[in-house]
């Protein structure tokens, strides 16, 4: 009977030392998750910490842990989508959306996690979630924060946490901080932050929903107005607006705005203006970054719009994808990354937009939605983190 209850105790205590230990790597999951995405500024070099702290899971049930990285990362969905979507939707939906985020983001690690090889279920997670399709619809990606870490390093910047996570059976827990301090380090004490180009001008505006709500003829044209005397301030340079600052774009717009157009042609002055366009023979819509005034006349399409918010899977109306167009365009006879809005969020399209090595990052947004939410500030740090990482000097026009 003896040898029966020391067993039965002792398998009590096994059990509740891992049931603490499951505990004690959610909770260090949600907070890094909770700190990296808070938009506060310069956190975000603390959501690289997440694949390293996946590395110490025994079993798949401590694989979880993602499960509360992505819930402490993306629990802003639920005020933000309460307000996108107004009123009028499901009170269930914000909920949803964000558990979508959390299954999405988590299921990779989940899925992949062999305890023999968690160093290689960790790279595989970090490798899928940063490509299609998955990259479209997941966000918090750690490798974003790389900038961050280690600035001016572009491919190395990426491939270092990478190579880390790597070896970390081998190296340990304390050589592999030191490399990656050492590597911090150094690439901060050689780096010298790009210098803005006096000739780029990004214009913040609080026009609130006008993409999305409909208003007065009067306020629009009031609007309007304000865009382009705004414009019409800055000779000899480049004026980016935020994204849909204009809410729909024809050619009886292009005819309207005419008269502004040439006396920025005569100025020198390129107009950058986030607008959208109709879908031929469809019921959908482009969302565009529209180049007018001096210099070439064209459009940045926005590659991947916000899911369900925008584009609607396959549906014919919203904003569909738009994988094919160009990631980057030309001005000032440069060449300019742009990530618009939700972009700024993903690994994919940022990786295709500075893999063209451009010579700046333009990152137009509309965040009127998420105003009283720390969305526009995560967006800002990852934007940060992307032009950081490529040593490029950042352009943001946000409308709130």
């Amino acid at each position: 009977m003896f040898p029966f209850k020391n067993n039965h105790t002792l398998s009590l205590s096994i059990g509740s030392h891992a049931a603490s230990r499951a505990v004690m790597l959610f909770a260090a999951a949600a907070l890094i998750g909770f700190l990296g995405w808070s938009g506060v500024a310069r956190l975000s070099w603390i959501s690289l910490l997440y694949p390293f702290l996946y590395l110490q899971s025994r079993s798949r049930l401590e694989s979880l842990s993602a499960v509360f990285y992505y819930a402490g990362a993306t629990w802003s969905v639920i005020p933000g989508s309460a307000v996108f979507f107004g009123t009028n939707a499901s009170f269930a939906l914000p909920l949803l959306l964000f558990l979508g985020c959390i299954t999405l983001g988590g299921f990779p690690w989940i899925l992949l996690y062999n305890r023999r090889l968690t160093e290689v279920s960790a790279i595989a997670a970090l490798v899928v979630l940063a490509l299609p399709p998955l990259s479209f619809v997941t966000v918090a990606h750690p490798l974003i924060s790389a900038g961050q870490w280690f600035p001016a390093t572009r491919w190395f910047g990426i491939l270092l946490p990478l190579l880390a996570i790597l070896l970390y059976r081998w190296f340990g827990q304390r050589y592999t901080a030191g490399v990656l301090l050492a590597s911090f380090l150094v690439t901060h004490v050689r780096w010298i932050p790009p210098t803005a180009d006096p000739h780029v001008a990004a214009i913040d505006t609080h026009f609130g929903g006008t993409a999305f709500v409909p208003l007065s003829p009067s306020v629009l044209y009031q609007q309007e107005r304000l865009i382009q005397n705004e414009s019409l301030k800055h000779p000899d340079a480049v004026v980016l607006f935020p994204e849909t600052i204009v809410p729909a774009w024809s050619r009886m717009t292009d005819t309207h705005w005419s008269g502004t157009f040439r006396a920025l042609e005569q100025q020198h002055t390129t107009l950058l203006l986030g607008t959208t366009v109709p879908v031929p023979a469809t019921e959908g819509s482009r969302n565009i970054l529209l180049a007018r005034g001096f210099g070439p006349h064209f459009a940045y399409v926005q590659r991947i719009p916000v899911p369900l918010a925008m584009w609607h899977f396959g549906g014919s109306d919203g904003f569909p994808l738009m994988l094919r167009y160009p990631p980057t365009i030309r001005v000032l006879n440069q060449h300019a990354a742009v990530l618009m809005c939700y972009e700024q969020l993903l690994v994919w399209p940022a990786m295709q937009s500075l893999a063209r090595n451009p010579d700046m990052l333009l990152a137009p947004s509309n965040d009127y939605w998420a105003s009283k939410t720390p969305i526009p500030a995560i967006q800002h740090e990852a934007a940060r983190d992307w032009a950081d990482l490529w040593d490029i000097p950042l352009y943001e026009a946000r409308n709130e």
